[in-house]
Protein backbone atom coordinates (compact mmCIF):
# COMPACT_ATOMS: atom_id res chain seq x y z
CA UNK A 1 0.00 0.00 0.00
CA UNK A 2 1.22 3.33 -1.00
CA UNK A 3 2.05 5.60 1.85
CA UNK A 4 1.32 8.73 0.14
CA UNK A 5 -0.49 8.95 -3.20
CA UNK A 6 -2.63 11.57 -4.49
CA UNK A 7 -2.08 14.87 -7.17
CA UNK A 8 0.15 17.93 -7.17
CA UNK A 9 -2.71 20.22 -8.16
CA UNK A 10 -3.94 19.46 -4.36
CA UNK A 11 -0.25 18.79 -2.31
CA UNK A 12 2.54 20.19 -3.78
CA UNK A 13 5.81 19.10 -3.89
CA UNK A 14 7.29 21.04 -1.02
CA UNK A 15 4.82 19.85 1.26
CA UNK A 16 5.53 16.16 -0.22
CA UNK A 17 9.58 16.51 0.59
CA UNK A 18 8.57 17.85 3.77
CA UNK A 19 6.13 15.10 4.83
CA UNK A 20 8.32 12.63 3.61
CA UNK A 21 11.56 14.23 5.54
CA UNK A 22 9.35 14.52 8.75
CA UNK A 23 8.36 11.07 8.28
CA UNK A 24 11.91 9.95 7.95
CA UNK A 25 11.20 7.34 5.16
CA UNK A 26 12.92 5.46 2.68
CA UNK A 27 10.96 4.74 -1.48
CA UNK A 28 10.10 6.34 -4.38
CA UNK A 29 7.48 9.33 -5.63
CA UNK A 30 6.41 8.37 -8.96
CA UNK A 31 5.27 10.87 -10.67
CA UNK A 32 3.56 11.79 -13.73
CA UNK A 33 3.33 15.72 -13.95
CA UNK A 34 1.16 17.94 -16.01
CA UNK A 35 2.39 20.86 -17.38
CA UNK A 36 0.32 23.37 -19.72
CA UNK A 37 -0.76 20.81 -22.33
CA UNK A 38 2.43 18.55 -21.68
CA UNK A 39 2.68 15.43 -19.55
CA UNK A 40 5.87 14.74 -18.00
CA UNK A 41 7.21 10.86 -15.72
CA UNK A 42 9.34 10.50 -13.44
CA UNK A 43 10.93 9.41 -9.89
CA UNK A 44 12.18 11.34 -6.75
CA UNK A 45 14.00 8.41 -4.22
CA UNK A 46 13.79 8.86 -0.76
CA UNK A 47 16.40 7.64 1.81
CA UNK A 48 15.70 8.25 5.74
CA UNK A 49 13.47 11.29 4.30
CA UNK A 50 16.41 12.61 2.49
CA UNK A 51 16.50 12.92 -1.40
CA UNK A 52 19.25 10.72 -2.60
CA UNK A 53 17.71 10.60 -6.26
CA UNK A 54 15.94 11.38 -9.34
CA UNK A 55 15.31 10.35 -12.60
CA UNK A 56 13.20 11.92 -15.75
CA UNK A 57 13.97 11.05 -19.32
CA UNK A 58 17.12 13.18 -20.51
CA UNK A 59 17.97 15.42 -17.33
CA UNK A 60 20.54 15.11 -14.94
CA UNK A 61 19.37 13.86 -11.42
CA UNK A 62 19.25 17.06 -10.20
CA UNK A 63 17.85 19.16 -12.86
CA UNK A 64 15.08 16.60 -12.72
CA UNK A 65 14.31 17.86 -8.96
CA UNK A 66 14.22 21.20 -9.63
CA UNK A 67 11.80 20.39 -13.01
CA UNK A 68 8.96 18.57 -10.80
CA UNK A 69 8.52 21.78 -9.16
CA UNK A 70 7.14 23.39 -12.34
CA UNK A 71 4.53 20.89 -12.29
CA UNK A 72 1.06 22.15 -11.71
CA UNK A 73 -0.94 19.19 -11.56
CA UNK A 74 -0.67 15.30 -12.00
CA UNK A 75 -0.98 12.11 -9.99
CA UNK A 76 1.90 11.02 -7.53
CA UNK A 77 2.26 7.98 -5.39
CA UNK A 78 4.92 7.59 -2.90
CA UNK A 79 6.23 3.33 -2.54
CA UNK A 80 8.37 2.20 -0.03
CA UNK A 81 8.51 -1.15 -1.81
CA UNK A 82 10.63 0.58 -5.27
CA UNK A 83 14.21 -0.12 -5.13
CA UNK A 84 16.51 2.64 -4.66
CA UNK A 85 19.67 3.35 -6.94
CA UNK A 86 22.66 4.66 -5.73
CA UNK A 87 22.63 8.20 -4.34
CA UNK A 88 23.37 10.96 -6.80
CA UNK A 89 22.40 13.69 -5.04
CA UNK A 90 24.25 15.03 -1.80
CA UNK A 91 22.23 18.43 -1.58
CA UNK A 92 19.98 18.99 1.36
CA UNK A 93 16.48 19.00 1.42
CA UNK A 94 15.96 22.59 2.59
CA UNK A 95 18.45 23.98 -0.23
CA UNK A 96 16.28 21.79 -2.98
CA UNK A 97 12.80 23.37 -1.80
CA UNK A 98 14.34 26.53 -1.91
CA UNK A 99 15.81 26.74 -5.42
CA UNK A 100 12.83 24.77 -6.72
CA UNK A 101 10.32 27.25 -5.38
CA UNK A 102 12.64 29.85 -7.47
CA UNK A 103 12.56 27.99 -10.13
CA UNK A 104 9.34 27.44 -10.54
CA UNK A 105 8.27 30.99 -10.08
CA UNK A 106 10.33 31.41 -12.85
CA UNK A 107 8.79 29.30 -14.90
CA UNK A 108 5.61 30.81 -14.15
CA UNK A 109 7.09 33.60 -16.20
CA UNK A 110 8.69 32.10 -19.53
CA UNK A 111 6.13 30.01 -19.79
CA UNK A 112 3.82 32.95 -20.67
CA UNK A 113 6.64 32.95 -23.39
CA UNK A 114 7.53 29.63 -24.13
CA UNK A 115 4.64 27.78 -23.44
CA UNK A 116 5.70 23.92 -24.71
CA UNK A 117 8.73 22.65 -25.69
CA UNK A 118 7.28 21.65 -28.98
CA UNK A 119 6.92 25.35 -30.14
CA UNK A 120 9.12 25.95 -33.27
CA UNK A 121 11.11 29.64 -32.60
CA UNK A 122 12.43 30.96 -35.83
CA UNK A 123 14.94 34.30 -36.64
CA UNK A 124 12.98 37.22 -37.24
CA UNK A 125 13.98 38.63 -40.62
CA UNK A 126 14.74 42.33 -39.64
CA UNK A 127 14.65 43.05 -35.98
CA UNK A 128 14.42 46.25 -34.91
CA UNK A 129 17.49 46.38 -32.90
CA UNK A 130 20.62 46.60 -34.95
CA UNK A 131 23.13 44.40 -35.14
CA UNK A 132 25.36 46.67 -33.83
CA UNK A 133 23.04 47.08 -30.49
CA UNK A 134 22.91 43.36 -29.78
CA UNK A 135 24.61 42.09 -27.08
CA UNK A 136 24.48 38.42 -26.20
CA UNK A 137 26.50 36.11 -23.75
CA UNK A 138 28.17 33.18 -25.11
CA UNK A 139 24.94 30.56 -23.90
CA UNK A 140 22.43 33.09 -25.81
CA UNK A 141 24.64 32.84 -29.09
CA UNK A 142 24.57 28.96 -28.72
CA UNK A 143 20.84 28.86 -28.83
CA UNK A 144 20.57 31.43 -31.33
CA UNK A 145 22.66 29.50 -33.46
CA UNK A 146 20.38 26.85 -33.37
CA UNK A 147 17.07 28.39 -34.51
CA UNK A 148 16.34 28.14 -37.70
CA UNK A 149 12.44 27.69 -37.90
CA UNK A 150 13.01 23.36 -37.96
CA UNK A 151 14.36 23.04 -34.24
CA UNK A 152 11.91 22.46 -31.59
CA UNK A 153 13.25 24.42 -28.52
CA UNK A 154 13.19 21.11 -26.85
CA UNK A 155 16.02 19.66 -29.52
CA UNK A 156 18.20 22.84 -28.88
CA UNK A 157 17.61 22.07 -25.20
CA UNK A 158 19.70 18.75 -26.17
CA UNK A 159 21.92 19.84 -28.79
CA UNK A 160 22.97 23.07 -26.84
CA UNK A 161 23.51 20.85 -23.83
CA UNK A 162 22.08 23.53 -21.63
CA UNK A 163 19.16 21.74 -20.14
CA UNK A 164 15.39 22.64 -20.63
CA UNK A 165 15.13 25.60 -17.96
CA UNK A 166 18.00 27.23 -19.08
CA UNK A 167 17.01 27.07 -23.15
CA UNK A 168 13.74 28.15 -22.37
CA UNK A 169 14.65 31.34 -20.12
CA UNK A 170 16.96 31.99 -23.42
CA UNK A 171 14.36 31.41 -25.84
CA UNK A 172 12.10 33.79 -23.44
CA UNK A 173 14.55 36.90 -23.46
CA UNK A 174 15.72 36.41 -27.37
CA UNK A 175 11.55 36.06 -28.16
CA UNK A 176 11.33 39.71 -25.92
CA UNK A 177 14.92 41.14 -27.61
CA UNK A 178 12.50 40.42 -30.85
CA UNK A 179 15.41 38.71 -32.50
CA UNK A 180 13.38 35.26 -33.06
CA UNK A 181 9.74 34.79 -33.20
CA UNK A 182 6.89 31.81 -33.21
CA UNK A 183 6.78 29.56 -36.37
CA UNK A 184 3.09 29.04 -36.90
CA UNK A 185 2.43 25.27 -36.04
CA UNK A 186 2.12 23.15 -39.38
CA UNK A 187 0.34 19.94 -38.49
CA UNK A 188 0.27 18.43 -41.72
CA UNK A 189 4.57 18.31 -40.98
CA UNK A 190 4.45 18.01 -37.05
CA UNK A 191 1.67 16.15 -35.99
CA UNK A 192 0.17 14.13 -38.64
CA UNK A 193 3.01 12.11 -39.33
CA UNK A 194 2.99 11.17 -35.64
CA UNK A 195 -0.32 10.27 -35.53
CA UNK A 196 0.05 8.04 -38.28
CA UNK A 197 3.43 6.42 -36.76
CA UNK A 198 1.66 5.33 -34.18
CA UNK A 199 -1.92 4.08 -35.71
CA UNK A 200 0.30 1.65 -37.59
CA UNK A 201 2.34 0.88 -34.67
CA UNK A 202 -0.78 -0.92 -32.85
CA UNK A 203 -2.64 -1.77 -35.98
CA UNK A 204 -0.57 -2.33 -38.77
CA UNK A 205 -0.92 -0.79 -42.77
CA UNK A 206 -4.46 -0.54 -42.42
CA UNK A 207 -4.11 1.76 -39.83
CA UNK A 208 -3.07 4.48 -42.13
CA UNK A 209 -6.33 4.19 -44.38
CA UNK A 210 -8.54 4.08 -41.66
CA UNK A 211 -7.03 7.29 -40.13
CA UNK A 212 -7.53 9.30 -43.28
CA UNK A 213 -10.55 7.74 -43.51
CA UNK A 214 -11.02 9.59 -39.92
CA UNK A 215 -10.05 12.69 -41.65
CA UNK A 216 -12.23 12.81 -44.10
CA UNK A 217 -15.13 11.91 -41.75
CA UNK A 218 -14.36 14.61 -39.51
CA UNK A 219 -14.61 17.03 -42.13
CA UNK A 220 -10.63 17.49 -42.85
CA UNK A 221 -10.27 17.77 -47.07
CA UNK A 222 -6.75 19.36 -46.53
CA UNK A 223 -4.55 18.45 -44.14
CA UNK A 224 -2.45 21.64 -44.50
CA UNK A 225 -5.04 23.85 -43.26
CA UNK A 226 -6.59 21.15 -40.65
CA UNK A 227 -7.31 22.62 -37.36
CA UNK A 228 -6.53 21.26 -33.54
CA UNK A 229 -10.14 21.06 -33.03
CA UNK A 230 -11.03 19.25 -36.48
CA UNK A 231 -8.24 16.76 -35.77
CA UNK A 232 -9.66 16.15 -32.07
CA UNK A 233 -12.66 15.16 -34.00
CA UNK A 234 -11.19 12.74 -36.01
CA UNK A 235 -9.44 10.93 -33.12
CA UNK A 236 -12.45 10.64 -31.88
CA UNK A 237 -14.02 9.00 -35.43
CA UNK A 238 -10.79 7.36 -35.70
CA UNK A 239 -11.23 5.20 -32.11
CA UNK A 240 -15.09 4.59 -32.81
CA UNK A 241 -13.40 2.70 -36.37
CA UNK A 242 -10.73 0.72 -34.65
CA UNK A 243 -12.77 -0.51 -31.56
CA UNK A 244 -13.75 -3.80 -32.97
CA UNK A 245 -10.63 -4.23 -34.60
CA UNK A 246 -8.11 -3.94 -31.53
CA UNK A 247 -11.12 -4.00 -28.94
CA UNK A 248 -12.25 -1.06 -26.43
CA UNK A 249 -8.81 -0.65 -24.01
CA UNK A 250 -6.63 -0.69 -27.00
CA UNK A 251 -8.61 1.94 -28.93
CA UNK A 252 -9.42 3.82 -26.20
CA UNK A 253 -5.73 3.91 -24.94
CA UNK A 254 -4.13 4.26 -28.86
CA UNK A 255 -7.02 7.64 -28.76
CA UNK A 256 -5.48 8.91 -25.31
CA UNK A 257 -2.31 8.87 -26.70
CA UNK A 258 -2.71 10.60 -30.03
CA UNK A 259 -4.98 13.14 -28.48
CA UNK A 260 -2.06 13.93 -25.79
CA UNK A 261 0.42 14.03 -28.75
CA UNK A 262 -2.24 16.69 -30.62
CA UNK A 263 -2.22 19.13 -27.40
CA UNK A 264 1.32 19.12 -27.04
CA UNK A 265 1.96 20.59 -30.66
CA UNK A 266 -1.06 22.61 -30.89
Amino acid sequence: MAFLECDLSEIPLTDIIQLVDLSKKTGALELRGQRGSQQFDGHLYFRDGKIIGAEMTGLAPLEAVYTFFTFTSGPFRFSAESPLPQPTITVSNEVIIMEGIMRQDAWSIIQNRVPSLTMIPRLVPNPASGMSEINLEAEEWRVLTMVDGKNTVERIAKRSGLGEFRTCEIIAQLLGNGLIEKRETNLAEMLFPELERMATTVIGSSGRSLLHEAYKRAGIRDLDIATGEQTLSAITVFEDSVTRLIGPARARQLATDMRTRTHQIV
